[in-house]
């Protein structure tokens, strides 16, 4: 069986390292920020730093090595892509993604870059490491260092917006689905926000392709993505959709039935 958990309402997208790896370097980004100017717990900002660098080290090695949700080739940086996501969300036309949006996939990027720019500059800095030849003396691996934290900063707080937006426009909080790493599946909003799935009463193709694609997602990644079953993959998980529908399908007939 595919689709078991509360009869097909929930689909596991996030994984638990990726969930402990975005919570983990969260908690260490806002220590290290809250204690960036404080001379008297610098100990604690430069510990913050060091933990923050430890896991954008495992983030990225991550990213290439894993084939869920969270391989970076599940959400390649498209800039054209994302600001069209950010066009389509604003006037109610975004689709929604099992993994990160379009948008989503380049603060992603954008987060990983220039946290390991600050977190390099501020080992540097700390350690009052410079370049040779006087390329980059103290003074300037210091201001490098505020200038990509800030960025930083900036791209982590779009970053927020841009969840809360997308919560708002998906109706799905984004937020809890990192923490359980479940997100709902399109099946509940069939009766939802569209007609009810009776008997002889045919969904959209597009809808029904969507089903298709999310069902042909967990068939590869339980065969462990062998790339050239890919056709038996679809194939088995048109099945496994027709059969899910035509249950819904039945199960409310017989409640319009008895009411």
């Amino acid at each position: 069986m595919l689709f078991h958990k509360e009869e097909f309402n929930l689909i596991k997208v996030w994984s638990l390292p990726t969930r402990l790896l975005h919570w983990v370097l969260a908690c260490s980004f806002a220590v290290a920020f809250y204690t960036a100017t404080s001379e008297m717990m610098r100990n604690i900002h430069v510990y913050a730093g060091y933990i923050a660098g430890a896991v954008i080290v495992v983030r990225w090695f991550y990213g290439f090595l894993m084939k869920d949700f969270s391989a970076f080739r599940r959400f390649p940086p498209n800039l054209g892509a994302g600001f069209a996501y950010i066009t389509n969300i604003l006037t109610g036309k975004a689709k929604r993604y099992l993994g990160h949006n379009p948008a989503g996939a380049l603060a992603i990027y954008a987060i990983l870059t220039l946290g390991s720019f600050t977190i390099i500059t501020g080992y540097m800095s700390f350690n009052e490491i410079v370049l040779p030849f006087g390329l980059i003396d103290e003074d300037r691996i210091k201001d490098f260092h505020k200038f990509v934290a800030d960025a930083w900063l900036g791209v982590v707080g779009l970053h927020i917006i841009g969840v809360v937006v997308g919560s708002l426009a998906h109706r799905e909080n984004l937020v809890l689905a990192m923490i359980t790493g479940y997100k709902r599946r399109r099946l509940p909003d069939i009766g939802r926000f569209s007609p009810p799935v009776t008997a002889g009463v045919e969904i959209s193709d597009e809808l029904r392709m969507q089903y298709i694609e999310e069902a042909a997602y967990y068939i590869a990644e339980r065969k462990g993505f062998q790339g050239e079953h890919s056709w038996d993959d679809w194939l088995q998980a048109e099945k496994e959709v027709e059969r899910m529908l035509k249950k819904l399908s039945n199960n409310n007939s017989k409640s319009y039935s008895n009411s």
